[in-house]
């Protein structure tokens, strides 16, 4: 089970409002702490509620959004003063270093992969049935050994990988002896696929923290020119979509590793010529990514840029509440487009703790940017 689905162990407490947020007093000792006003409601909603992801949906169900960061700070405060006493909690919330080793090859057998269907995979149910077929002929089942290091930051292989059983960890290099994990995968996760859709350096280590199987689909010479053929389109437009993510201003700077679960959040849909998408100045609580078309950006009714296929747009309203669009987005022609809803947004991060931290940090220093660029 994920970290943030598991449920809390706290000690005996008594929680009592204050001005300022409240206190919280242990019942063991009497010893006292001071809570501001989110921290409060945050620990009085955790312990009704019994997990991270529980919290996160009972704030959503109330129209309000949890900031990842405050929630992060009060779980690290409650670790540390031993008030929450999962010992899984220690590891994931600090800074926390990996044994070095290597990803040890273990395969139980060749050819197709046995008893891994297209219908059972996230990733493979969004192709074409006899590219599935396909790609799965080529995949080995794999054995992974605890704290092995199936991806290494920097390295150029193009592998695919499907965690099938077990967890591991993505890991965010600091320095030559300390990795950060920025999240975790489990059962049913995909990671490296930039690099074998994009042919790009891997971005983050991916470690297991459990005895896993993996399905790894090695990447072929002909897989390029099958992408860009009519008969890979779903493949294609997934080609778009990470194209989109790794050229985005915000979701750029994240491990590409860690956005596939991001990618499925997403719904498809189609936009006819001249459709206005959202005006300038309206609330927003969606981000797009361009699959096939293109957009006109207006202010003030003013076109001030055209935006092709793969660009991402929108993404910072999805970290606000009833935040405002700073433009007009109109497509140009009929389009497809990867459409992201805030509140699934929300849950994919209620399931990613240290990821959704990063990214409301990400966001919140891109506004901090925009607003120094807009002083005179």
């Amino acid at each position: 089970m994920k970290l943030e689905q598991e449920k809390v162990q706290l000690k005996n407490f008594q929680l009592s409002p204050t001005p300022e947020g409240g206190t919280l007093t242990l019942l063991e000792n009497r010893k006292s702490y001071r809570l501001n006003s989110l921290h409060f409601s945050y620990l009085e909603v955790l312990r009704n509620s019994g997990s991270i992801e529980g919290l996160v949906q009972f704030f959503l169900g109330q129209g309000w959004l949890v900031s990842f960061r405050e929630l992060h700070n009060l779980l690290q405060f409650l670790v540390t003063e031993n008030i929450l006493e999962n010992p899984s909690f220690t590891s994931y919330l600090l800074d926390s270093q990996a044994e070095e080793v290597h990803f040890q090859n273990t395969t139980l057998g060749k050819g197709p992969a046995p008893s891994i269907k297209a219908q059972d995979l996230p990733f493979f149910r969004s192709l074409e049935a006899s590219l599935a077929s396909y790609l799965l002929q080529k995949a080995q089942r794999l054995t992974v050994p605890a704290q092995s290091r199936i991806i290494q930051t920097g390295h150029n292989d193009r592998d695919l990988y499907i965690l099938l059983q077990g967890q591991a960890g993505i890991y965010r290099i600091l320095d030559e002896k300390r990795r950060q994990r920025i999240a975790t995968l489990g059962a049913g996760s995909l990671f490296g696929e930039t690099g074998f859709l994009l042919n790009l350096p891997r971005t983050a280590d991916v470690i297991t923290t459990s005895p896993s199987e993996v399905l790894r689909v090695p990447h072929l010479p002909e897989f390029d020119e099958l992408i860009k053929s009519e008969k890979a389109q779903s493949l294609q437009h997934r080609f778009w979509v990470l194209q989109a993510l790794a050229s985005s201003p915000f979701f750029k700077d994240l491990p590409n590793e860690s956005l596939d679960s991001l990618i499925f959040t997403g719904k498809l849909c189609q936009a006819s010529a001249h459709q206005v998408l959202f005006q300038e100045g309206q609330p927003g609580n969606t981000c797009y990514i361009l699959i096939q078309g293109n957009v006109v950006v207006s202010q003030q009714g003013r076109n001030i840029n055209v935006l092709p296929q793969g660009s991402c747009f929108g993404e910072i309203s999805l970290l606000m509440s009833g935040g405002r669009r700073t433009a007009t987005i109109t497509t140009q022609q009929n389009s497809i487009l990867l459409e992201i809803f805030q509140n699934d947004f929300y849950r994919v991060l209620a399931q990613n703790l240290i990821l959704a931290k990063e990214i409301e940090a990400l966001a919140a220093q891109r506004l901090e940017n925009d607003a120094k660029r807009a002083r005179p």
